[in-house]
């Protein structure tokens, strides 16, 4: 019989609720009846791919970056209000559980998700959190901090693989024993593609992402980069609750707000170079794509600056800070992305 089973992404972005798509999927083709609670870009996207399922408006903590390149202290000062909005968020769910007779809680990254009354899961890459090597003192009682909450719940999900080569690396290897832990493997809606069949029409594709204002900056700095190129420059702005463009680009420019997955596909086919954040769903959507990238992390989050140096030390990808990008210097390793992570597209989630 089936289960009705809430999901609940983070909205820190749209990694949380992409990386939940081929899971909704694998549940509903079990005969699983599934209700979404997410809250702003996150429930624009997952509506616009799920328009028949039921969902829920569930506001959550959506961190305010600072412009400088250090985000210790923007986050210090935030977290008194996480908390509240972590209490919050597990109060909402306890009355969703009981008025929508919820049998499973499947939560990304959304602390205050799990539930008394039913088996709660918890999905994450980052076991083990990274710190800024100043801040390197702090990592005991902010790993402390991450498995107080992680003990709430009765299952762990990392997308990763159990063994190397790992994606993730020290963020979630080894397994914490104390904490029951499943290796579901790496996660994406897509379907694998045949790359090399594929005329490379545009030069660069730029996939942006990531909390204000460092996903605005980015963009700032890749328009007035694009200007002084003749180069096709594709922007994909990853907004897809806003209609609205900005105003003087260049003739070689074309943004999108957003764009459906067929859509992405064929502008990620079209690219000779791609260039993202390097959150961890959009490097799990590039390998199942068999394509390479350059990675600019978000300046001062430690998770996607160790994805870069982590994986570029392993030769899969090349990076650079973002006060140091120079969009016609871009090069991209010429490896089989996809091999290398022997990534494969079957979820197997029996529940």
């Amino acid at each position: 019989m089936g289960k009705n089973i809430l999901i609940c992404p983070l909205n820190w972005g749209l990694g949380h609720a992409t990386r939940c798509v081929p899971i909704i999927k694998s549940l509903a083709s079990q005969g699983h009846k599934v209700i979404i609670a997410a809250d702003e870009g996150p429930l624009a996207f997952l509506q616009k791919e799920f328009p028949d399922m039921d969902f829920i408006k569930l506001p959550g903590f959506s961190p305010k970056y600072s412009r400088s390149n250090s985000q210790v202290f923007k986050l210090m000062t935030a977290f008194p209000g996480a908390l509240r909005d972590f209490r919050k968020d597990h109060k909402a769910v306890e009355q969703i559980v009981k008025s929508h007779g919820i049998d499973m809680v499947i939560s990304d990254n959304r602390f205050g998700c799990w539930s008394r009354q039913v088996p709660s899961v918890f999905i994450t890459h980052q076991l083990h959190i990274q710190v800024p090597k100043f801040w390197r003192f702090t990592m005991p009682l902010v790993n402390w901090f991450n498995n107080s909450y992680l003990r709430k719940y009765d299952e762990i999900w990392v997308p990763d693989q159990a063994d190397e080569p790992s994606l993730s690396g020290k963020l979630s290897h080894p397994a914490i024993r104390k904490f029951k832990t499943k290796y579901i493997g790496l996660l994406s809606r897509f379907e694998p593609c045949n790359q090399d069949e594929t005329e490379k029409d545009n030069k660069y594709l730029v996939i942006l992402s990531g909390p204000e204002p460092q996903r605005t900056m980015f963009e700032d700095i890749v328009l007035k980069q694009a200007a002084q190129i003749k180069d096709n420059v594709l922007i994909l702005r990853a907004k897809p609750d806003t209609y609205d463009l900005p105003g003087d680009i260049s003739d070689n420019v074309s943004m999108f707000n957003h764009v459906d997955d067929e859509m992405f596909v064929q502008l990620v086919d079209s690219a000779e170079n791609i260039i993202c954040r390097g959150g961890y769903s959009s490097l799990m959507d590039l390998i199942r794509l068999g394509r390479n990238a350059y990675l600019v992390p978000t300046p001062g989050q430690t998770e996607q600056e160790y994805l870069a140096r982590h994986l570029s030390e392993a030769g899969c990808f090349n990076w650079c800070k973002q006060s140091d990008f120079q969009l016609d210097k871009v090069k991209i390793p010429k490896i089989n992305i996809r091999e290398r992570f022997n990534d494969n597209d079957v979820l197997d989630l029996h529940l």
